[in-house]
């Protein structure tokens, strides 16, 4: 595998088809890879096979997962009867650099990032080990080196069939994990244009990695911040809720309600044409208040009618 992580986003994971226009559907790839962490890669080529257009935008925003689920998905979008669009809305890394190959264009959002490493492998060998078993042991690390040889050199091809690039320089950044901005992905021919717009904003597991970019680094603190403040708050408003007569049901019945209500609101995908999409931003203007607690007990107070009951403006409930 190349990586196989559990990552907190603040968007969702997103899998589906969406229908724009006559011929042309939009494909969803939000999230983990492959496993039983991440997107079932088996399922997803299923549906992907099942499209039928002219041409399929195939969005990704991932940090990566099993390459083999990945080479799966890849052999499905090359083998596709449709044109495939790869948008790198945010980050293509790992894994997910690899698949996005398979696509007859790629495109990367202004901010965007893309990223290839070696191979990864996680080793269980705790334990206590005789010569004999140690001798075991060794011959199957060996194995596997071998192994993730032919894997590196057999994804630096793919990188350089889409690149024109040297195998040997690929697999020296692939060495070195390199990370590719949006411009130089550009440059170095990974991608056919750029895009104007915001990279969508997700939290990721980022400790696995050695080189990962500052920018990308205070991006991933900015959404992590926010995560927390809106843990707070749902806290928050669950205890005003009970202090104002709610039982504990209610308030998390009415909490629950009011949060699902902004999540979708904030994950709101515009209508793009052919070459550019716009992503709403994640915290819209209007929620973007000083008392934050406040304006989400406005929210309950319309939510609270179809729970069986609301707040006044004096936090009691009636």
């Amino acid at each position: 595998m190349i990586t196989v992580r559990k990552t907190a986003k603040q968007r969702p994971n997103k899998v589906g088809i969406e229908n724009k226009k006559d011929k042309r559907v939009t494909s969803y790839l939000y999230g983990e890879i492959g496993g039983w962490l991440g997107i079932d890669h088996l399922e997803w080529v299923k549906q992907f096979n099942a499209i039928d257009a002219d041409i399929i935008d195939l969005r990704v925003d991932s940090f990566g997962g099993e390459m083999f689920a990945a080479r799966t998905m890849k052999t499905a979008i090359m083998q596709h009867k449709a044109k495939v669009i790869a948008h790198i809305d945010g980050v293509a890394a790992s894994a997910a650099s690899f698949l996005v190959m398979g696509a007859d264009e790629i495109e990367i959002v202004e901010g965007g990032f893309m990223m290839i490493h070696n191979a990864l492998v996680g080793l269980d060998i705790l334990g206590f080990f005789n010569a004999s078993a140690l001798k075991d042991l060794i011959s199957e690390l060996q194995k596997e080196y071998e192994l993730h040889g032919q894997l590196n050199e057999s994804i630096a091809n793919d990188y350089a069939k889409r690149t024109g690039m040297e195998v040997s320089t690929l697999l020296d950044w692939m060495n070195k994990e390199k990370w590719i901005g949006a411009k130089e992905a550009l440059e170095n021919k990974f991608v056919d244009r750029i895009y104007d717009g915001e990279p969508v904003k997700a939290n990721y597991d980022l400790s696995m990695y050695n080189n990962v970019p500052d920018e990308l680094k205070k991006r991933n603190e900015a959404v992590t911040e926010q995560i927390v403040k809106k843990d707070l708050n749902q806290r928050d408003l669950e205890k005003n809720l009970r202090d104002a007569g709610y039982s504990r049901n209610q308030a998390k019945e009415i909490v629950a309600k009011v949060f699902q209500d902004e999540r979708e609101a904030q994950t709101e995908t515009i209508e793009q044409d052919e070459r550019e999409a716009q992503i709403v931003d994640s915290e819209p203007p209007q929620v973007k208040k000083k008392d934050r607690t406040a304006d989400l007990l406005t929210r309950a107070e319309m939510v609270a009618p179809s729970i069986g009951g609301f707040v006044n403006e004096n936090n009691i409930a009636v």
